[in-house]
């Protein structure tokens, strides 16, 4: 008779970055940073943060493809995104075709309003602010957590930094302007576990002959979804390992699917080894993402590696890391 393990948890619609609820990239990437910004002579490293928060944007947007700073930035020459050294700030809505997807929906230009900024975001869109402290800096609000009024209520992903940093509009004390989009964003509330997630291990009676061979025991694992979004979903939904801290283990396996507005879909991976998740204490979830590798860099919309000792640019407390000198985190306006 097979034992089933029953894991109930939430299914994520995160990179493998844990404290990352929404993609986020850096404007100090050596894939783009030296490249021209727009028409002007400064470069994405130099003056790309607007750039980099639009990228993260559009990746979270389900009517999007996945979409790099630079891959963007070559898009806007291409089609009046930039006038002069400045953004355009409604033309990035037209990637995804005009009254669709990702657009520019309020402006405002007083320095914390938070008002403003609450109210956008209890709308479902996300703002992109300029913060104070720097002379032309950009990051982009995801939501809220706490009163409306506190600039430490609001989670920010800045893209200022080599690698991801959990900060809120604290650290800067406060914003100065904003841009708010809509959208249909992949994020936490984008899918749901129509099932719990079912690990089903092989027979009792077939365990003798992996223990014989000194072999791992196998799983079959199934789980339902369903995405609650009015658009389709199309993307990687990868079963990640996590051990009992919550921190991500390896990456078990994937499975590309196209999902229907408002639909149901099963997904079913095999499991080469439940070892951990009979002695360790760890589980498995699933992560949503648009773009999947075995080697990606950190700064992509999901980083997730068989091993994550296999790449030292995964380590987040690498020493190493550092945040982007004061003189490269101004942008355009």
């Amino acid at each position: 008779m097979k034992k089933i393990y029953t894991i109930m948890i939430l299914l994520t619609a995160i990179s493998y970055l844990a404290a990352v609820d929404f993609p986020w990239y850096s404007q100090g990437d050596e894939r783009w940073k030296q490249e021209r910004l727009g028409k002007s002579g400064r470069t994405i490293g130099r003056s790309g943060c607007v750039l980099s928060c639009l990228s993260m944007l559009l990746n979270a947007e389900a009517s999007n493809p996945r979409i790099t700073p630079d891959e963007l930035n070559e898009w806007l020459r291409q089609n009046g995104g930039y006038s002069g050294s400045n953004m355009r700030w409604q033309v990035p809505g037209e990637l995804d075709g005009a009254g669709k997807g990702l657009e520019l929906v309020a402006q405002d230009r007083k320095p914390n309003n938070w008002k403003f900024l609450s109210e956008q975001l209890d709308k479902g869109n996300k703002v992109i602010v300029k913060v104070k402290g720097r002379r032309s800096h950009w990051v982009l609000v995801t939501r809220r957590n706490g009163p409306y009024n506190k600039a430490s209520s609001y989670p920010i992903n800045d893209p200022g930094t080599l690698d991801y940093k959990e900060r809120t509009l604290a650290h800067f004390g406060g914003f100065k302007a904003a841009r708010s989009y809509s959208g249909n964003w992949l994020d936490e509330e984008a899918f749901k576990l129509e099932t719990d997630i079912q690990v089903v291990p092989v027979e009792s009676d077939e365990y003798m002959f992996y223990d014989l061979f000194n072999s791992p025991h196998p799983a079959d694992v199934y789980v339902r979804i369903q995405n609650n979004l009015s658009v389709p979903i199309s993307g990687y939904f990868i079963l990640g390992l996590f051990d009992k801290d919550n921190k991500f283990m390896q990456t078990v396996a994937y499975e590309h699917a196209n999902v229907d507005s408002s639909a149901y879909y099963d997904l079913m991976y095999e499991m080469d080894d439940i070892s951990e998740l009979q002695q360790n204490g760890a589980y498995v979830n699933i992560i949503y993402s648009k773009y999947f590798s075995n080697m990606p860099s950190l700064n992509d919309t999901v980083a997730l590696m068989k091993n994550k000792d296999n790449d030292p640019n995964l380590n987040k407390s690498d020493p190493n890391y550092t945040d982007i000198p004061d003189e490269l985190e101004s942008s355009i306006d």
